[in-house]
């Protein structure tokens, strides 16, 4: 199968993850990455990036959304994979249709909180949507999307290596994630609670902390690929604070913890409870007083947290990876 996709180039996003999964299945594919094609029509520099910042230009726009359409009448794709709020217009998409090629599907991977309009006006183009929350499968219905789907995010074991981790650890505790209020209020709890704990603290707006006490455990840059696989593995516990709006589906730490060897001590995450279960492959708090009696726990026992550890990775690689999403996109929209 000939497969586009419109998203980000990157190998370290989710578009390279699900690139290498279809490979992996024989498909050919091809990333159009519609903001580096962008750039090179933004005019007046620094300005001009400013502008589009705030503003968006259209002009500049379209002629990228044109050269999309070019390539997509090229590329003839068996089918056309978008992701979340890349800017390929209604036009565009209606251009696709008239092409009569293969199918396009919308890869939603984030909060609804995030849908931009421009997503939410194509609703009617798109062939079927894979989203990550299964809450959200009724509403991409109301809002006029074919056939929406709950595929879950998964485990890329290239991007996230296995790392085997017995005995001692660098870590006590570690985030890696950007600044969100509700991991910072966690994560000072835990600071206050645990103070000669080894912590360890990644990630990206984390100087818009407040907390005192987090200020020296704080690295403010984000962790990528094999750095944050590091990370995890040289860890006893890996926090995973899931945002609020993510609520109640999991994120993409959820899968990349475990997938690298690493164990997750994980706030409430519904819809995965059942599959993911508390105390045989992943540990949940779901209030400060279970997040320290957990903390507590591993701190004077970490030997019993390696069968843990290895039975949250062994069900990554058995049914959680992006090859496995794959096949379930394939399956459940074409």
């Amino acid at each position: 199968m000939n497969i586009l996709m419109v998203g980000n180039m990157d190998e370290t996003a989710l578009e390279g993850s699900y690139k290498r999964a279809f490979e992996t299945l024989n498909h050919t594919v091809t990333i159009f990455d519609l903001e580096r094609h962008y750039q090179n029509h933004v005019q007046l520099g620094r300005f001009g990036q400013m502008i589009d910042q705030y503003l968006g230009v259209n002009t500049w726009m379209r002629k990228t959304n044109r050269e999309l359409a070019v390539a997509i009448r090229a590329a003839q794709p068996d089918l056309v994979l978008v992701f979340g709020n890349t800017r390929v217009l209604f036009s565009t998409l209606a251009f696709t249709r008239s092409l009569g090629v293969g199918k396009t599907i919308l890869i939603w991977p984030d909060p609804l909180t995030n849908l931009h309009e421009h997503v939410r006006a194509s609703a009617n183009l798109y062939d079927g949507v894979a989203t990550y929350c299964a809450a959200s499968v009724p509403v991409f219905q109301t809002m006029g999307f074919a056939k929406p789907v709950w595929v879950p995010l998964g485990g890329d074991p290239v991007l996230h290596r296995y790392t085997e981790t017995v005995g001692k650890h660098t870590y006590d505790l570690t985030f890696v994630g950007a600044w969100r209020p509700e991991r910072e209020h966690t994560l000072d709890c835990v600071a206050a609670s645990f103070p000669t704990a080894r912590i360890g603290i990644w990630g990206t707006d984390w100087k818009r902390s407040g907390s005192k006490r987090l200020r020296r455990l704080i690295t403010p840059h984000p962790l990528r690929g094999a750095a944050c696989s590091e990370v995890f593995g040289q860890s006893l516990l890996n926090l995973n604070v899931i945002d609020d709006t993510c609520y109640p589906a999991a994120n993409m730490r959820f899968f990349e913890i475990p997938v690298a060897g690493g164990l997750q001590l994980a706030s409430a995450c519904p819809e995965l409870a059942d599959t993911f279960r508390h105390g045989e492959h992943i540990l949940y708090f779901t209030d400060e007083e279970t997040l320290c009696t957990t903390i507590e726990n591993a701190l004077t026992r970490p030997h019993d947290l390696h069968p843990i550890r290895q039975a949250g990775h062994a069900l990554i690689s058995e049914s959680h990876t992006y090859t496995h999403r794959a096949r379930q996109l394939l399956a459940d929209l074409l």
